[in-house]
């Protein structure tokens, strides 16, 4: 709540992707509707949320195909369960933000880091005076 993620998790994805693109609208599509899991239970508590939840991804071409309600050659083959995120961005339940990889917090749990992108992704989190 307030101004930081109220929700984390990593895992292996069950499906295989083509590419980098389907990977991230793959993820994408599952954060979205983990938002909706949430807003639910927010509803219940009182909480209602009546703005857009935000996501941030770093991958100019899923937040396209995300945005795209066209079916075509790229997104043909994949399983149609991950084109709910179209349904919520029309619904305004979500939108998605573009984030450098560079400020995208999250790679700290997630990922070997250069030492300087470590303090500062650490600095990000206020895990170190500024």
């Amino acid at each position: 709540m307030g101004t930081g993620a109220i929700s984390w998790s990593s895992k292996k994805q069950p499906v295989v992707a083509l590419s980098t693109v389907e990977a991230e609208y793959m993820a994408t599509t599952s954060c979205a509707t983990q938002i909706v899991w949430l807003r639910m239970i927010l509803e219940v508590m009182h909480q209602k949320q009546n703005t857009p939840a935000e996501i941030y991804c770093d991958n100019k071409s899923a937040i396209a195909l995300s945005k795209n309600p066209v079916f075509h050659e790229r997104s043909k083959h994949i399983d149609i369960r991950f084109h709910k995120i179209r349904e919520l961005i029309a619904e305004k339940e979500v939108v998605i933000e573009y984030c450098p990889t560079e400020e995208k917090i999250a790679d700290i749990f997630t990922k070997p880091l250069k030492i300087e992108s470590f303090y500062k992704l650490k600095k990000m989190l206020g895990m170190m005076k500024a």
